[in-house]
């Protein structure tokens, strides 16, 4: 989980309608009491491939395990679909079934909130990349046999994308807004998290903490270590169901 999570739920919250009839979290991650969009939607239906559920859950939200792509969702359903934090774990051939799955199942004039790393200054210093770059080194040697380590796809590693790739990702969407946030100190904070083993016990630890939340109060546009787009569904898109 990314170390500004807190603050990436508060830019995902504020790209979302104050109330929806109903509201897709694809790739929701582990589930509890505190499920932070419970209050955004009359009906939450979430959705991850390795879903976890702990102790109990806000009534209003439905729960649904396994491939995005593959599970029936009723096209032109939902008012409202979040994706934070998940396009770059997808596999490139995936890409665009996952995209063409979002605008299926938005209702036309339904709005999709997108979160993902952003291709600005310091994404060279992302730790989530050695993982998998280690990873398709040696798939590139024959030494390890999957295109996927669980996370992401190693011979994309954990992307960081520009908001042109992602215009173009998505269409038919039309996009509305853009939320840069992070710079320096964003990936420099989970490099301590991470060689503190979690403990966050790392020397300079809380200067760098104190660093990267005054820092996430400003907008470094396009050298942002990250970005969140929101996208609407034009209202003739409408998909009709297979039959």
């Amino acid at each position: 989980m990314a170390v500004n999570a807190p603050h990436r739920t508060s830019v995902v919250r504020s790209l979302l309608p104050i109330r929806s009839e109903g509201l897709l979290d694809v790739g929701c991650g582990p589930l509890t009491a505190a499920y932070p969009y419970a209050d955004k939607a009359r009906h939450v239906t979430c959705v991850d491939w390795n879903l976890m559920v702990f102790g109990s859950i806000p009534t209003n939200i439905e729960y649904l395990k396994g491939d995005f792509t593959q599970i029936e969702l009723e096209p032109n359903y939902y008012d409202c679909i979040i994706a934070a934090d998940v396009f770059e774990h997808i596999a490139l051939e995936q890409e665009p079934a996952f995209a063409k799955k979002c605008v299926s199942v938005l209702r036309p004039g339904g709005h999709l909130v997108i979160s993902v790393p952003h291709l600005g200054t310091f994404a060279f210093l992302d730790p989530y990349s050695v993982k998998p770059a280690i990873h398709r080194l040696l798939w590139q040697l024959g030494l390890y046999k999957d295109v996927h380590n669980g996370n992401c796809d190693i011979r994309k590693g954990h992307k960081h994308y520009r908001v042109e790739q992602l215009i173009q990702s998505f269409k038919p969407l039309e996009l509305l807004h853009i939320v840069y946030y992070g710079y320096f100190f964003d990936p420099l904070l989970t490099w301590a998290v991470a060689l503190s083993r979690g403990s966050r016990q790392f020397p300079g630890y809380k200067w760098i903490e104190q660093a990267c939340s005054r820092e996430l109060e400003r907008d470094y546009g396009q050298r942002s270590f990250n970005v969140a787009l929101k996208f609407c569904k034009p209202t003739e898109l409408a998909i009709a169901p297979a039959t």
